[in-house]
């Protein structure tokens, strides 16, 4: 018998809803996540109170807005009613700033050691798993040090650990968004390290094909939500505007199910407002053009000096068949990158972000405007952390699935081995 079994029992008996905390938990994408896949969400912890109010409307358990370097884990255990070793999953989600390639890399970021307290707080606790979500430039700031320094810390407070590069369109968000996931099994359950990461349920390329930041042919995008299938049921707005009404019926899989349970209420879409030169470059520009479409004078002074090769996704309007890119905090401006409208001269609304990010439009983004286009920007995509937390249950539950084989065949971690996880000791002093 599976050491993960948790004893013998008897036919018919139901087996106890596992339980979760999310630290880092935002607006809660992975915390829907977790709940999607069945687990009891017994406590969420965010750093911003505002958030507080979106969980509150979406979400079960409780609701702790604190900064984690500040909150105890007997704190932590008492609010969510666990004791040691009974949590069955740790999901953290540190803030990636200090790790982006879109942020500044800076390796003495004080960001990039809050990896220190997911640590912290396993130690204590001793959940059955860790599951730790980030970007994957993790994988080469100061030459994969933090990588290795987590894979070792994991390692040292009794886990064994993986980690893997997944891409959320590959789990059913329409959004070309890579995650670096880290999954950690306490040794005593006997999970070998490599378990837990879900396969693709679209497109055809297996976990490892394909790379961020590389060129990915048409053929390895079919399979994928594409924009229209996404968006194309939502009502027309003006930038600056808002609606609160549907105006048409979901015609695609996807609109049906982010609109399941509603009938004619629209939450969230809002597009921000434009300034009267940024309307007049997106009224020049058609589907799939850049700022380098547009006429010199009209462009910024900065971009006038800019390098064509460079910046190629600012000012880009979407296309319909196109899979959207990352959504990022800033996707109000349209110089920031790949958001505005394939055929409306606006970005993209709350609700149009939020369901590139896989949240239905039934989870209601509350707290100021621009809270709600940072908590939808900082998610995790719904999708992929269903997938990741459905996966996790199985292996809790006895049903280990396919084992991870060799995500960075295509390009070479250092110190990492075929199932993801650290083959020599490499803990650095931070």
């Amino acid at each position: 018998m599976s050491k993960t079994d948790g004893g013998p029992r008897r036919s018919g008996e139901k087996r106890p809803q596992p339980t979760a905390i999310d630290l880092f938990s935002g607006a809660g994408g992975a915390s829907l996540g977790l709940v999607h896949a069945g687990f009891d969400l017994r406590l969420a912890v965010e750093l911003h109170p505002m958030y507080g109010e979106t969980h509150a409307a979406n979400l079960p358990g409780q609701f702790l807005a604190a900064d984690l370097k500040e909150l105890d884990a007997e704190k932590i255990a008492n609010t969510a009613g666990v004791g040691v070793e009974e949590l069955d999953v740790l999901f953290a989600g540190p803030p990636c700033q200090g790790f982006s390639m879109l942020g500044s890399r800076v390796v003495w970021d004080e960001r990039n050691n809050l990896f220190k307290e997911v640590l912290r707080v396993g130690s204590a606790l001793k959940p059955k798993a860790i599951v730790i979500e980030n970007v994957p430039g993790l994988v080469t700031l100061a030459n994969g040090a933090y990588l290795r320094a987590i894979l070792e810390g994991l390692k040292e407070i009794g886990y064994e650990a993986s980690c893997a590069e997944l891409l959320a369109a590959a789990y059913g968000a329409p959004q070309m968004r890579w995650r670096l996931i880290i999954i950690a099994w306490r040794k005593d359950l006997g999970i070998p390290h490599g378990y837990g990461f879900p396969q693709p349920s679209h497109g055809s390329s297996p976990i490892g094909r394909l790379l961020p930041n590389c060129s990915i042919l048409p053929e390895e995008l079919e399979g994928f939500v594409n924009t229209r299938e996404a968006l194309g049921d939502l009502p027309a707005i003006q930038a600056g505007e808002h609606t609160d009404v549907y105006s048409g019926v979901p015609e695609t899989e996807y609109q049906k199910k982010m609109r399941h349970g509603l009938t004619t209420e629209l939450h969230n879409h809002y597009a921000a407002a434009l300034s009267a030169v940024n309307l007049e470059r997106l009224a020049l520009l058609k589907p799939g053009q850049d700022w380098r479409d547009l006429p010199h004078e009209l462009l910024p002074a900065g971009m006038q000096r800019a390098k064509r090769k460079d910046h190629t996704r600012r000012y880009r309007r979407m296309t319909w068949n196109g899979i959207p890119r990352s959504v990022v905090t800033r996707f109000r401006d349209p110089k920031t990158g790949e958001y505005t409208h394939p055929e409306q001269n606006r970005t993209i609304s709350i609700r149009e972000a939020a369901r590139l990010q896989g949240f239905p439009d039934s989870f209601i983004f509350h707290g100021t405007r621009s809270s709600q286009y940072e908590q939808v920007g900082n998610a995790v995509p719904v999708p992929l952390a269903d997938a990741i937390a459905a996966e996790v249950k199985r292996c809790l539950s006895g049903e280990l699935g396919t084992r991870l084989d060799k995500p960075f065949s295509r390009r070479p971690v250092p110190q990492i081995g075929i199932r993801g996880e650290l083959i020599e000791q490499a803990m650095l002093q931070f």
